[in-house]
């Protein structure tokens, strides 16, 4: 009579041990869940980079709008720098020039011609090219600050910021810069500048991240507006 109730218990306990363990079945269905999860969380982590980089794409197009009305608002020129910190992280920075008639203004109070009308930028420039070395050392020397009304996010990572001059080798810019005083040719100058008389310097700017195009290529007109996708 033991006989029967040991084989009993000890098919229960095959079972029992059989039931604690996974099937090939419900190893592989584990499998393509993470799998699912594993793809969903990464197309989440893309789409968001990617509505990131088309946020700052908007707003620097969008700074670039203002910075131009600004500039032709205050006839002062503005520009956009871009610079690099110790680690070599570039950021770009909206610009203007300070003190932009402060040798023109200094040299027609002592002049005695009576003509006290401000000019602009470029008028500037070619005034103070005719006048003496020493008149120039007396005069405060106008540069570049940052402009605290415009500010512009940091770059995304991965993202950069490529600028590409469309006139040089142009004799007749080429002749017009020679003209232009250092504030507006060495190497601190933005590399995109609009001179505050509605006038800019032509160039193309490209966003990229990873070396793919974010939006279209954005292009600035000598007359300091700005293109969307088309060039000159």
């Amino acid at each position: 009579m033991s006989k029967p109730t040991s084989s009993i218990s000890s098919i229960t306990a095959f079972r029992a041990h059989g039931q604690a363990g996974f099937t090939l079945v419900e190893i592989v269905v584990v499998v393509v869940i993470l799998s699912i999860f594993a793809g969903m969380m990464s197309l989440s982590v893309g789409s968001s980079e990617s509505r990131k980089n088309r946020a700052f794409y908007e707003h620097l197009t969008d700074s670039l709008s203002y910075v131009r009305l600004l500039s032709a608002e205050r006839m002062q020129p503005m520009g956009l720098s871009l610079q690099a910190d110790k680690q070599g992280q570039v950021t770009p920075i909206i610009v203007t020039l300070s003190n932009p008639y402060i040798a023109y203004q200094t040299q027609a109070a002592t002049s005695s011609s009576g003509d006290s009308m401000p000019k602009n930028a470029m008028e500037l420039s070619a005034d103070l090219t005719s006048m003496s070395g020493a008149a120039i050392d007396k005069v405060p020397t106008p540069s570049w600050e940052i402009e605290p009304e415009v500010s512009l996010p940091a770059l995304p990572m991965g993202v950069s910021l490529s600028v590409q001059s469309l006139d040089a080798g142009k004799q007749t810019t080429t002749g017009q810069m020679q003209a232009l005083q250092p504030w507006f040719t060495d190497h601190n100058v933005p590399q995109v500048l609009w001179f505050g008389t509605g006038q800019a310097t032509p160039v193309t700017i490209e966003v990229r991240h990873n070396s793919r195009l974010v939006g279209e290529v954005i292009t600035i007109m000598p007359d300091g507006s700005m293109s969307i996708g088309q060039g000159l």
